[in-house]
């Protein structure tokens, strides 16, 4: 196995606290002292990932952002990326102006408010402890991943039947717009072959639903269990590790011998 992937809110970053522990911290650095990459596997974006509280970025070797459609390298500089559909983004924002929903568009140098501040938004983003962007009018540029904010448990059917893309819930009153045929997964397997690897010679750790690709090819997939996680995800992985605050990924990759 050469690489070890982790998904960041739930995963990396406690869902009850609201930091990384210091357990977590111990294992990325030991599994690179022992040869492995270690990489991000997140939805979140670039600046998103540069302004986390206690982490210090230095210590992954690559990033998987934005769902899979944008990959970093160590210096955070853009290898690879999979942009959505002009169609598709046109169809979103039609779709978000007339329900009043909020919308927030990433390119690979990061994210813009596309649409106007909603309760929602200021909620979600409230979760994340992340500010709310800039309004900027799209004007046709490359989009890599699209957040829509709206009440959670909303029925997205109808605009998924119009798009080449599927609306995926995240923990809160966030949902992750991920074009048809790009995941995590994708990003993963787009790292692994610029670094000459298997596609599949990986570990990941995962806790939502956009992490369900990931772990179905990972040669090692291991679903991180607490309050918000995914059943769906915890039932297909190969093993279900505790939370972070209660150092599960600490401990599964110590009884292991990965550390």
């Amino acid at each position: 196995m050469k690489a070890v992937f982790f998904d960041v809110d739930g995963t990396l970053i406690d869902c009850v606290e609201k930091k990384i522990p210091a357990s977590s911290i111990k294992a990325i650095e030991e599994l690179r002292k022992n040869g492995y990459k270690v990489a991000l596997a997140t939805g979140r974006d670039i600046n998103s990932i540069r302004g986390i509280k206690d982490l210090d970025i230095s210590v992954f070797d690559a990033y998987v952002l934005n769902n899979g459609a944008a990959i970093y390298d160590n210096t955070l500089r853009c290898i690879k990326d999979f942009p959505f559909l002009r169609e598709d983004v046109e169809k979103i924002l039609e779709y978000c102006n007339n329900k009043n929903m909020s919308l927030i568009f990433d390119t690979v140098e990061g994210p813009y408010l596309a649409t106007e501040i909603t309760d929602c938004l200021v909620e979600g983003k409230k979760y994340y402890k992340e500010e709310i962007p800039p309004y900027i009018e799209w004007k046709g540029e490359e989009i890599v991943k699209i957040n829509i904010f709206a009440p959670m448990g909303y029925d997205f059917s109808e605009l998924e039947k119009d798009i080449s893309a599927r609306i995926v819930p995240c923990p809160t009153v966030c949902y992750d717009v991920m074009a048809k045929g790009i995941s995590k997964q994708t990003g993963i397997c787009e790292l692994m072959k610029y670094y000459g690897f298997n596609e599949d010679d990986y570990m990941a750790f995962g806790d939502q639903e956009n992490d369900l690709e990931m772990l179905e090819n990972a040669k090692i997939g291991i679903a991180v269990k607490d309050i918000d996680g995914s059943e769906k995800l915890q039932h297909m992985a190969d093993y279900v590790c505790d939370a972070p605050r209660k150092d599960g990924i600490y401990t599964f990759l110590k009884n292991n011998g990965y550390i």
